[in-house]
């Protein structure tokens, strides 16, 4: 059976999306869409445990709102989950996370949820999650072997090879925004790290080095046909650290997403001439795609990971 047709015969998926700054919740219907979806601040600072508390209390009321607008439907009973983070697919435990989420790394969120909200639960990578939405539902779908590329305050990667999710070890596969690409004095990245690919084409990068006060600000003006080096700058840099992964990886398409898509297609036509003149011709026809599914991707990739659990080895249309 395809995916598209597991998630028409599974049953509401109740799903959370856990970053850094903000939890989303919703819930997940067979026809891929997230209903009743609501979102608060994380308060990640305050620890694994109360964010854990957050998310039950979140439960509760995106469960009663369900109840009510669909009266008729099936309550859900399983549960997906899109944090950041590496999470290992053995476990569901953190096996990595960075500052944005302190205490996190080794948290064990997968039980410890179904335990508290006392359903099945299946836990993932954000980036995991909206790479598996978009194979299956959005701008990724009809091909097997595809790189997603996150562009936000960092950059994150999401592969399918072979019509699967990979993941590598402990769930650490698609760390792209860490691709080196200045060996020597190169700019810190977010994990003391240096020369890192995210140092130079993350959006925070972009807002930074032009003196704009947001992406959005930012974003407004480009679009508007403003020159705004940075961002030419982030974008080429963007379509370098691509054409390394496309020699390694040989996908058939690049889906770019993140905050970077409120940039346009002016913004993708830089990184695909900087892609186009550093991959040998057998790779410059691989198609660079701007994702599909807006805000709830992860959320809808969570919802996913329970029509495919665990392992995911179902093959993706």
């Amino acid at each position: 059976m395809s995916a598209v047709a597991q998630i028409a015969t599974q049953p509401p998926v109740l799903v959370f999306d856990i970053g850094g700054t903000k939890l989303a919740a919703g819930v997940m219907t067979g026809d891929g869409r997230i209903q009743c979806r609501a979102e608060i601040a994380t308060q990640a600072t305050t620890g694994p445990e109360v964010v854990v508390l957050r998310i039950v209390e979140l439960s509760h009321a995106v469960l009663a709102d369900f109840a009510g607008q669909f009266p008729n439907t099936p309550q859900p009973t399983t549960v997906g989950v899109a944090t950041a983070g590496q999470v290992d697919p053995e476990t569901g435990v953190l096996a990595f996370a960075n500052d944005n989420l302190p205490g996190w790394t080794g948290f064990p969120l997968e039980s410890l949820l179904a335990q508290a909200l006392d359903r099945l639960v299946v836990v993932d990578n954000d980036v995991n999650c909206f790479a598996l939405a978009e194979a299956t539902l959005g701008a990724g779908r009809g091909y097997r072997h595809l790189l997603l590329a996150a562009v936000g305050t960092g950059i994150g990667g999401g592969l399918i090879v072979d019509g699967r999710l990979y993941r590598g070890r402990r769930g650490g596969a698609g760390e792209i925004g860490h691709l080196l690409v200045v060996p020597e004095g190169g700019r810190p990245c977010s994990e003391n790290l240096t020369g890192c690919l995210e140092a130079y084409a993350a959006s925070s990068v972009m807002v930074a080095r032009s003196g704009y006060p947001s992406i959005h600000a930012l974003a407004a003006d480009y679009r508007a046909a403003v020159d705004i080096p940075a961002v030419d700058e982030a974008a080429g840099w963007l379509g370098h650290g691509l054409a390394s992964l496309a020699h390694v990886l040989a996908p058939e398409a690049i889906l770019v997403g993140g905050s970077v898509g409120l940039l346009g297609q002016r913004y993708l036509d830089v990184v695909r001439a900087a892609f186009r003149g550093h991959t040998l011709s057998s790779h410059r026809d691989i198609a660079i795609l701007p994702t599909a599914l807006g805000a709830d991707s992860g959320l809808i990739g969570a919802g996913l990971l329970v029509a495919q659990p665990r392992s995911l080895l179902n093959a993706l249309p």
